[in-house]
């Protein structure tokens, strides 16, 4: 599994500011995972529902299935863009807006259908004649 520092180290690597065996700066990791608490925290109140739970250091786990780090990274990047006064490539823009709608339809094919209580009526519909029975 994943760990913090492996999302934070992907959104700063889009970003240009750390090598790939640089380590990250304290700074740079509490930002990031504040960010990253935040950027979940709506994602989930948006129905985007990843099973996150908030984390606190970078040698966390990441609560994230593997399928959702990539579009996790590439979108962090773009929100932490301007704390670092980066332009950000177009291709991780575009991967982030692509991994974004394909993490919704993911999300849009597993939710149960439920019926609005109420909404029901006793006995049953006749379509041919537009009346309940």
């Amino acid at each position: 599994m994943a760990t913090v520092e492996d999302v934070l180290r992907d959104a700063l690597g889009h970003l240009g500011v750390i090598d790939a065996g640089e380590a990250i700066e304290a700074d740079d990791a509490r930002d990031g995972i504040y960010a990253l608490n935040n950027m979940m925290r709506r994602w989930e109140a948006n129905g985007i529902a990843l099973g996150w739970a908030d984390v606190i250091a970078v040698a966390d786990e990441a609560p994230l299935p593997p399928e959702a780090l990539e579009t996790v990274g590439a979108n962090l990047a773009v929100r932490l863009r301007s704390k670092y006064q980066v332009a950000i490539a177009p291709d991780v823009i575009q991967m982030a807006t692509d991994g974004l709608a394909l993490l919704r339809r993911d999300v849009l094919k597993t939710m149960d259908m439920t019926q609005r209580t109420g909404l029901t009526r006793p006995g049953w519909y006749d379509y041919r004649t537009d009346t309940w029975h």
